[in-house]
């Protein structure tokens, strides 16, 4: 009766270890990555250069039934760019992990970039559109100082350019609500100081008392390129 036993035991051990496999799960939907936005668009969100630090940043939307995402980073060699892969991001459930830093860039060099998503199986999905940007140095802000008071009506902003000048982009903010308050457009190579509101389009005035930021782009119009400098806060007297 035992050995039986322990023959129908290792039977059935047989026939469980040769069943089929879990079902393979298809590819994934192709991740939408997201360009770097306009110079002068409000909203700001995208792809491409961020304040906080040197880098360029990869944005795309969500994939569902997705494991991660892999990173290919491009860069043109003679007359045609090669791919390579870059990095893994894991999908974290509550946590945002459709972005990804790439702060091992060089200044003034174009890199290109696309994203797979992946399932358990690792299998892949096609590939998002290819997006590329070339990063800047950033503007360095010269005045207002951080935590400085200013006047509302004699505020200037001046910064220096480590890129020699060109097109920059200058945008305030209330502090507290991080709503834009005024976006200007400026170019110059040689002057780096604008008066606030000098085109008479801020959308409020800035009231005495309240906390205030400010940050300089610099830019290129029409091509993916540019940088963004740190944000500085002052507060009006």
């Amino acid at each position: 009766m035992k050995w039986k036993i322990q023959i129908v035991f290792l039977i059935s051990a047989v026939l469980f270890s040769c069943g089929p496999n879990r079902e393979s799960l298809p590819a994934p939907d192709r991740p939408k990555i997201y360009p770097a936005p306009e110079p002068l668009s409000e909203s700001d969100i995208g792809s491409g250069a961020i304040p906080e630090v040197d880098g360029i940043k990869i944005l795309w939307g969500k994939v569902a039934n997705s494991s991660g995402y892999k990173i290919y980073r491009g860069e043109m060699k003679g007359d045609k760019i090669e791919f390579v892969f870059y990095s893994d991001v894991k999908a974290q459930g509550g946590v945002s992990d459709t972005f990804f830093i790439d702060r091992n860039v060089e200044f003034r060099k174009v890199y290109y970039y696309y994203v797979r998503a992946y399932n358990r199986d690792n299998v892949e999905s096609q590939p998002s559109d290819t997006i590329s940007f070339e990063l800047y140095f950033k503007p360095r802000l010269i005045s207002p100082g951080n935590n400085s008071e200013v006047g509302a009506d004699t505020l200037i902003f001046r910064w220096d350019d480590p890129n020699g000048g060109g097109d920059f982009v200058i945008r305030v903010k209330n502090a507290q609500t991080d709503s834009l308050i005024w976006i200007y457009s400026y170019r110059s190579f040689s002057i780096f100081s604008v008066r606030f509101n000098i085109d008479s389009k801020a959308r409020e005035n800035l009231t005495p008392g309240r906390q205030y930021k400010w940050r300089v782009d610099r830019v290129q119009f029409g091509q993916n390129a540019g940088s963004k400098s740190n944000w500085g806060v002052f507060n009006v007297k």
